[in-house]
């Protein structure tokens, strides 16, 4: 990772802490991410931290890095075509996605290829407070109000772009409470905004089950995404191997043992693509 890309996760995570009232807080939300390694990157002392780390940041506070070229995996082509009808035609969707498939990476590269999307990232910790000062920042705004205030704020900048999408990754993570935020978010633009409220399976299965029992919010939920879910499960046969190729490595034997080793994750893969490539430069 370049230090360029380097200065740029920290930001994003400055960023990310800012949504909380302390860094202790915000450290609690970051898997595997201690208060120390937080300040060292912060004070840019990071001589010693492994690019896995960096990544492992760069995932949780939601930046690509962009060291990865993007490949035609099954997900990244319905991801995108998903998110260009939200963004030109003003839609909603819902999308249930399985684990390690590519939906950060993929809503990450369309986010930085299109003008007027905002992207967030999903926290079991956010209340719609700190929601919806996650979703300020992400959109260049930070204020702290009440929640009304802030919600006003958000509808105001985001109906002053043009053909605007906002992208909610892992919102599976989010309370019940918080996904209203959203609902009440659409209702403001009058669908003016495109909305993709993506997570794995479970958000799907919350939320028809939230309406088929009549929990308050869920039906308005529902509704907001067209009382439909578009789901994808796992990775396309080929989707490791056109990732390998994609990013350099395009021998059969080590492309067979990615695709075998990775368990059809393509979190794994690219730990494991990184690996194989840093063993070439080194040799």
């Amino acid at each position: 990772m370049t230090h360029e890309q380097k200065k740029q996760v920290r930001d994003a995570l400055v960023r990310y802490m800012s949504t909380f009232s302390t860094q202790t807080e915000a450290a609690a939300t970051l898997h595997g991410i201690s208060l120390s390694t937080i300040s060292q990157v912060k004070n840019h002392n990071w001589d010693l931290l492994s690019d896995r780390l960096w990544h492992h940041i760069a995932k949780q506070v939601g930046f690509y890095c962009g060291e990865w070229c993007a490949a035609d995996t099954s997900a990244y082509l319905l991801l995108r075509i998903l998110m260009g009808d939200a963004q030109h035609y003003g839609m909603a969707y819902g999308i249930a996605i399985g684990n390690g498939i590519g939906k950060t990476f993929s809503a990450a590269q369309y986010a930085r290829e299109h003008e007027n999307v905002i992207y967030a990232a999903g926290n079991s910790a956010y209340n719609r407070k700190s929601f919806l000062s996650a979703l300020l920042a992400a959109a260049g705004e930070n204020m702290e109000s009440s929640s009304p205030e802030m919600l006003d704020s958000l509808a105001g900048i985001v109906a002053a772009k043009d053909m605007p999408l906002l992208i909610v990754d892992d919102a599976h993570l989010l309370k019940d409470r918080v996904l209203h935020v959203l609902v009440l978010l659409a209702n403001k633009l009058s669908g003016k905004v495109g909305l993709i409220l993506m997570g794995n399976d479970t958000l799907r299965t919350r939320i028809v089950e939230g309406v088929r029992l009549r929990k308050p919010g869920f039906t308005e939920i529902y509704k907001t995404i067209g009382k439909r879910f578009i789901t994808l499960g796992c990775l396309a046969p080929g989707d490791v191997a056109a990732v390998c190729q994609a990013n350099g490595i395009h021998d059969r034997e080590t492309i067979n043992f990615i695709t075998d080793a990775s368990n059809s994750n393509l979190h794994t893969a690219a730990c494991l693509i990184s690996e194989q490539t840093q063993q070439r430069i080194a040799a």
